[in-house]
């Protein structure tokens, strides 16, 4: 019986990744966006929602930004990254309004206010960007392990909180990704060309 194929190496999969997503062009970048959004619109989990964790785009990630357009009526919530003594992230309302603070890593975030945040429990859906995926649901990200840590309650707590939605290129899957302990699995994943439900 052959030998099933070793899994990626991580650190040379994440650089070739990022380096194809970076490579699209500004037109084909808003074309995936825009076939990703109309993809999200239609599907029934997104119309249910209410409470929406997004992300602001970077180093060529896909652009989830104009669902905020699109549902007026839903709030759209963005991450900012853990304060001092915290290892979790917090998730801000965003009102669609552009952005003048960055975080360590450049990427902007809504100025801190207490009536503006909102636990990541009480996330109805939250988009999480990825570098790469498998259509199991395994999600292989940057490596800082701030959506598994902020979402850890979801080993505990089976099917709480919100559904983890991963966004993604469709250049960005790959056949198998391996698992860690610590990884959450996404119940979706949607690209600029199909819905993944993931098992």
């Amino acid at each position: 019986m052959p030998n099933s194929p070793a899994p990626p190496n991580k650190h040379q999969l994440r650089k070739r990744i990022r380096a194809a997503r970076r490579a699209l062009n500004p037109n084909q970048q808003r074309l995936a966006s825009r076939h990703l959004c109309l993809r999200l619109a239609r599907s029934p989990e997104l119309k249910r929602a209410r409470h929406i964790g997004i992300y602001w785009p970077m180093d060529g990630e896909i652009d989830p930004r104009a669902l905020q357009v699109r549902f007026p009526d839903k709030q759209f919530y963005l991450p900012a990254l853990p304060r001092p003594g915290r290892n979790t992230m917090t998730f801000l309302r965003w009102h669609g309004a552009p952005l003048r603070y960055r975080n360590r890593y450049g990427i902007p975030e809504p100025a801190f206010s207490r009536s503006e945040v909102r636990k990541p429990q009480k996330l109805d859906i939250v988009l999480v960007p990825l570098v790469a995926f498998d259509p199991s649901g395994a999600r292989l990200g940057m490596g800082a392990g701030y959506y598994d840590r902020t979402f850890a309650f979801k080993h505990v707590r089976p099917g709480s909180g919100p559904q983890l939605v991963g966004v993604a290129h469709q250049l960005q899957c790959v056949e198998k990704l391996t698992m860690e302990s610590w990884d959450i699995p996404l119940a979706l994943v949607a690209t600029d060309t199909r819905l993944y439900r993931c098992d």
